[in-house]
């Protein structure tokens, strides 16, 4: 009892009971049996509400806030609803989620102590419910004040927690009696407290926890740090100052109002008011539930299932579109995500879907951007933010539901080929695991596979639950060389001291393996997606540095055998690899800064690789880019490398650079410490940045973008050059043009390489290729025609179409391709028709030969034809009792195939033919194919068939 039992409850007199029906303890001022929280007992305040008058979202957020300014509290801004400061959750899912685990773990101080926060929090472990339970959110405020105590400052902990909440509820106009505490255990993360939940007419307001425990396995341990960790519902708050039948109908204002004029819905407060009532009492969490309620408000109505669904569905349609569409909007503002099918993406993408399934199933004709802009209408005041990011935001949202719609016309095909593989294993039934591969793999949800499908489909009511469990773990990289570097000092790291010294003297500490360890060194490790420095200790090469925990390990190619620990060593950075690098590594940030600016605030990095040969930089974008979108990035880029832009490199307090940055800084991930390294491009961009970089702009050189590509849904790599890499570039694609032709363009070399297929590297030989085959199928075009011309008497002219052509230009490339292509076309035709021509003549010899031993045997000699048409020419020309002997000869080389339809054996025939003229034959007694030199085939086989 000790551990509940505050001032407040002392000295008001409050009394602790405990609930006849679920049997926790808790806290009124009154004598009660009931605790009061569902489902227990029901909501008690719609049509009356308990505060002293009705406040909107914006109103109560304000007065809350104000509330504790007044005591003490210093306001902090909202954190992003993206949660890029940590790697193992995508977005902020609580208050105390902002301060984890920097200040928790007190590596840094908190931004205010004891402060105050009305925090966006996104969660997705209940998305199915969301519009059907009357409460149920995937985007919602929480309110929270938070105290962090420690044994240097005590600020105030449960005593204190208690009275201010209670004072907040009593100045809103809530009678005394109607507050109650309900006693219970908070625990996460490996931490533990007591709390209360505080529940007013039925609805939980807030949950105040003291997180005072650290959970191990031997028990409790207090914490260092003792945490008023409180959470109060915006939302919940508003519900109740408004007492209308749901939660959705006190937040969404004008919103709401507008989408139910657009649609001819039935509103009956009555029956969504008893609705809420009893979802409140009821855990909705799968489609028994949800049928169980829904029989419960009909009993309770005295109406029909069947009219309660056919009021209530169409509202809590419109009551998720709200909901999603703001999560949506959020989302999409805070922080690169792009709707896709990977990681935070995932669930934009979900958001956005389930709201167009929505829309689809109301028949409300608006598209998905048309409700975001009314979204951020209605909450700009609040946000303005959003205004700032809307036209940003809306092309996004138009992007996806152009997607969506493509989706839906590829969806028959995709669900029609799934549904004949079921049907020939005999199932008659798309299962659970195909409900969720075609969502995740093919964007169709599970309506629309039902829709379109002939099999049975059962859709659990918790899909969007079971899939947003499945996704919302983060892969975080654990790669890390497995050696022991306890014990070892810290490496004192000379590179950020001085980034420009290449030569110094440092002591070894360790070998280990094939790594030596120094006291100090200026080689940098690999990290940030910069490869790591090389150069030499006393002579030994090293080829790798690497960095586990605070100690640096410098990989040596060779044996350690005369490398004595303690002794001192010359070491000296390979510098134009390390200069290389730098140069590299700005123009990812300058790179970065330009593609923000071309295609939106949605464009963050989502990956990054620095080699010394080329630059890769991953951005989050809808689209493939068009090229005149790369060149803009490019030019840009260019320019404030002309600009000579100071870059100012420093280590900050993370609170101070968040404070100053904001968290945009966090463009390559997490970044660990309670000091972060701030690069800072003047004007331009701002990251927090563990790689090395130049002191200006100008030493860039310039930047080239040689590739932009898809490599996953939402995410472009573009690859690029810059400084000495960038020079070694340029020259080598001049040399490549001499190659080809002097009087090339540069600048059509890429359009050259994008008409091939290839590489620039490969051009020169692949246009010599293409040039030699198309001039020798000209050549064989030649005659064909005149093996055509001898057996038929008919002539084509198909080789003179072709000339000879200079590449000079991407058009002569072009007609290069084109008059190849054509050329084989025109090839196989002509191949076609001599097969047809040799077919009938082959067929008529045969008809008019002569049986010896019972078998007719035919030869022939042609050219142009490979094995597998000379093979077809004999199926189809040699009857019973048959045998053809025919040869293809090409150049230097000739082709033969013995076919029997006889009793002799072909292998047999062949081999002979084989041993006659230095080849080979393989085969069985009815089809042998052989190979040889094309000098005497033809004689052998017209003139030595009898030795045969």
């Amino acid at each position: 009892m000790s551990e509940y039992e505050v001032e407040l409850f002392r000295r008001e007199n409050f009394s602790r009971n405990r609930c006849e029906k679920c049997g926790k303890f808790f806290w009124s001022i009154e004598k009660r049996e009931i605790c009061g929280e569902p489902p227990c007992d029901e909501y008690r305040f719609i049509g009356n509400p308990p505060t002293k008058k009705a406040l909107n979202l914006h109103e109560m957020r304000e007065f809350y806030l104000s509330f504790f300014e007044k005591n003490s509290h210093k306001r902090i801004k909202r954190y992003p609803i993206v949660a890029r400061w940590r790697n193992d959750t995508f977005f902020t899912i609580a208050s105390i989620s902002c301060f984890q685990p920097w200040v928790l773990n007190r590596t840094i101080e908190p931004p205010a102590n004891p402060l105050v926060i009305s925090q966006t929090c996104l969660r997705f472990n209940d998305i199915d419910n969301v519009g059907k339970t009357g409460r149920h959110l995937t985007l919602f405020e929480m309110m929270a004040h938070h105290a962090f105590n420690t044994n240097e400052k005590f600020v105030y902990f449960k005593d204190r927690t208690v009275e201010l909440c209670h004072n907040l509820l009593l100045e809103l106009g809530i009678p005394e009696e109607k507050i109650l505490y309900i006693e219970s255990e908070w625990s996460g993360g490996g931490n533990s407290g007591p709390c209360f939940e505080v529940i007013v007419e039925g609805v939980e307001l807030a949950t105040l926890v003291f997180m005072m425990y650290e959970d191990t396995p031997s028990g409790k341990r207090e914490m260092d740090m003792q945490v008023v960790d409180t959470g109060y519902g915006l939302e919940r708050f508003t519900w109740l100052s408004n007492a209308t039948p749901n939660l959705y109908e006190a937040i969404f204002g004008d919103v709401l109002s507008r989408l139910k004029r657009e649609v001819d819905i039935e509103e009956n407060e009555n029956v969504i008011g008893e609705y809420s009532r009893i979802a409140g009492m009821m855990n909705v969490e799968n489609s028994t539930d949800l049928n169980l309620l829904r029989k419960k408000v009909s009993e309770r109505l005295k109406i029909e299932v069947d009219e309660l669904v056919r009021i209530i569905e169409p509202l809590e349609n419109l009551y998720a579109i709200c909901d999603h569409t703001r999560a949506l909007m959020f989302m999409l503002n805070d922080g690169g995500i792009v709707p896709s099918n990977v990681k935070a993406g995932y669930f934009a993408r979900l958001l956005a879907r389930r709201t167009l399934r929505a829309l689809k199933y109301l028949g409300l004709n608006m598209r998905l951007s048309e409700i975001l802009k009314l979204q951020i209408s209605y909450f700009k005041r609040d946000f303005p933010e959003l205004n700032e990011n809307k036209e940003d935001i809306l092309e996004l949202c138009d992007v996806e539901e152009e997607k969506y719609e493509n989706t839906l016309l590829r969806g028959r095909k995709i669900i029609a080929k799934i549904e004949n593989e079921l049907r020939n294993n005999g199932i008659r039934e798309i299962s659970l695991n195909h409900l969720i591969h075609l969502y995740d793999s093919h964007g169709l949800t599970p309506d629309i596979v039902r829709e379109f499908s002939n099999l049975r489909v059962n859709i659990p009511e918790d899909f969007y639950i079971r899939i947003a469990r499945m996704h919302e773990q983060v892969e975080v990289d654990n790669e890390e060389l497995e050696i022991d570097v306890g014990g070892i000092e810290p490496t004192t790291l000379l590179y950020y001291e001085n980034q420009n010294k290449r030569k110094f003297k440092a002591r070894i500490i360790k070998k280990v393996d094939n790594f030596i360890i120094l006291d100090r060194t200026c080689f940098y490790p690999e990290g940030g997606g910069q490869e790591a420095d090389h150069g030499s200790i006393d002579g030994l090469d090293v080829i790798d540095v690497k960095k586990i925990g605070n100690v640096v390990l410098h990989k040596i190619s060779g044996n350690l055998n005369d490398v004595v620990e303690s002794q001192e060593v010359n070491c000296e950075i390979d510098w134009g690899r390390r200069l290389q690098l730098m140069q590299h590594h700005t123009a990812t940030h300058i790179i970065n800064g330009a593609a923000r600016r071309v295609l939106g605030n949605h464009s963050w990095q989502a990956g990054a690789h620095k080699s010394e040969d080329l630059g890769r930089l991953d951005i989050t974008h809808h689209s493939r880019l068009k090229r005149e979108e790369i060149d803009r990035i490019e030019k840009l880029a260019n320019r404030i490398v002309e600009e000579n832009r100071e870059i100012e490199i420093k280590f900050m307090p993370r609170d101070e650079a968040e404070k100053i940055y904001g968290f945009r800084i966090y463009q390559g991930g997490a970044v660990p410490g309670g000091e972060i390294r701030i690069v800072n491009i003047k004007g331009w961009d701002v990251e927090a940045c563990g790689g090395l970089h130049l002191n200006s702009t100008k030493d860039v050189g310039g930047i080239k973008i040689i590739n932009a590509k898809r490599i996953q849904d939402g995410v472009i790599r573009l690859e690029f050059k810059a400084g000495t890499a960038l020079e070694k570039y340029l020259e080598r694609r001049m040399e490549i043009i001499r190659m080809i032709n002097a009087d090339l363009p540069e600048n059509e070399l890429d359009d050259i390489a994008n008409i091939f297929s290839v590489d620039i590297e490969k051009l020169p030989d692949t246009i010599n290729r293409f040039r030699s085959e198309l001039s020798l199928n000209k050549k064989k075009l030649h005659d064909l025609e005149e093996k055509i011309y001898e057996i038929s008497g008919k002539r084509y002219e198909f080789g003179n179409k072709y000339e000879d052509i200079v590449i000079d230009s991407a058009e002569s490339a072009r007609k290069l391709f084109r008059d190849w292509k054509s050329s084989q076309k025109d090839l196989q035709r002509l191949k076609n028709e001599l097969k047809n021509l040799l077919i009938r003549e082959i067929s008529d010899k045969f008809e008019s030969g002569v049986e010896r031993n019972n078998v007719k045997i035919v030869k022939k000699i042609t050219s142009l034809l490979s094995v597998g048409e000379l093979i077809e020419i004999a199926r189809k020309s040699t009857p019973t009792n048959g045998l053809l002997i025919i040869a293809s000869i090409d150049e230097d080389t000739a082709n033969f195939v013995v076919y029997s339809n006889s009793n002799l054996n072909s292998l047999s025939i062949a081999r002979k033919i084989s041993k006659m003229v230095d080849g080979n034959a393989k085969g069985d007694k009815s089809l042998a194919i052989g190979w040889c030199s094309g000098k005497n085939i033809g004689s052998v086989i017209e003139n030595g068939l009898r030795e045969i």
